[in-house]
């Protein structure tokens, strides 16, 4: 991938509706060539552009990772994993724990169910939960919607659900396909995304990061997060933060180039002041990334 690739790439994950113009302003390009790298790169299937629904909206008010650790191979148990419901991440890990798992949910209670049908699972040895208490920085989950005196009907949740396969149709399209003109489809795309009931961004297939390491971090802070936020907040290949209750007081996960890029990072947050403890674990086989939610969780919201 060349330069100005992971350039336009790395705009449209914080904008994936960004016009042709804006993502040429932005890199230093013309409008033509950024057209034809944008075009390529979606038809190729090497980047998707899509909308994710805020997990309040659907009433999914408990997010939380699962760590599993397994007695033998994990093939078994991931696809049984995999099989949940609300499972929005699934990996396999190095270190004492050989899965790590996301998951979303309603209540608390729910949690304690899933997390007792993984314990049940033959050759599962421990299950160990971080609560979210809050986000910081995801590809798709940005800051709490402005839910207040909103109101969704049948043709937003027909608008969602498009942007959920192509977050940067065009308005005309999508007015066509739910029956209204392209102004008021206009003015609800941008509603939703002003309230932050969804959020359009670009995700690369995986395939095509495999020369990264990923990796999740564990931390435990002797004061508050604001340091190491903001150190975090400066690294291009953080895709993942968020503040947790359980054994770290935050986690997170970041692509780097190299094992040098790795040895960096690490040395760099161990040397905060902040941070007491760094766990690491690399992430070796993605397993499930899921980032559309299905019309009846949509219609169930709505309602």
């Amino acid at each position: 991938m060349n330069d100005l690739e992971s350039s336009l790439i790395h705009r449209l994950r914080h904008d994936g509706r960004a016009s042709f113009s804006e993502l040429a302003k932005s890199v230093g390009s013309n409008r033509a060539i950024v057209a034809s790298v944008v075009n390529q790169l979606l038809a190729s299937g090497r980047v998707r552009v899509l909308a994710a629904v805020h997990p309040r909206v659907l009433g999914l008010a408990v997010l939380a990772h699962l760590a599993i650790k397994v007695s033998s191979s994990s093939d078994d148990i991931l696809r049984q994993v995999e099989s949940l419901d609300s499972t929005v991440y699934i990996s396999e890990t190095t270190g004492p724990f050989q899965i790590v798992v996301e998951v979303r949910m309603k209540t608390m209670g729910e949690l304690y169910g899933v997390m007792a049908e993984i314990r049940r699972l033959s050759d599962v040895v421990e299950v160990n939960v971080l609560l979210y208490e809050r986000v910081i920085q995801s590809l798709f989950l940005g800051e709490e919607p402005s839910l207040e005196g909103l109101v969704m009907d049948q043709t937003d949740i027909d608008i969602m659900t498009i942007l959920q396969r192509d977050g940067r149709a065009g308005f005309a399209e999508i007015g066509e396909a739910v029956g209204v003109s392209m102004s008021t489809c206009r003015s609800r795309v941008l509603r939703l995304l002003e309230s932050r009931v969804i959020q359009i961004g670009a995700i690369e297939r995986r395939s095509d990061t495999a020369g990264d390491l990923v990796f999740g971090c564990g931390v435990t802070l002797r004061a508050d997060s604001t340091e190491i936020e903001r150190f975090l907040s400066a690294i291009d290949g953080v895709s993942f933060v968020a503040r947790t209750i359980g054994r770290y007081s935050l986690v997170a996960t970041i692509a780097v180039d190299s094992q040098r890029d790795y040895n960096r990072v690490v040395r760099n947050i161990r040397a905060l002041p902040s941070v007491s403890l760094l766990d690491t674990w690399l992430h070796t086989n993605i397993v499930q990334e899921r980032f559309e939610d299905s019309l009846d969780k949509l219609m169930s919201a709505a309602n």
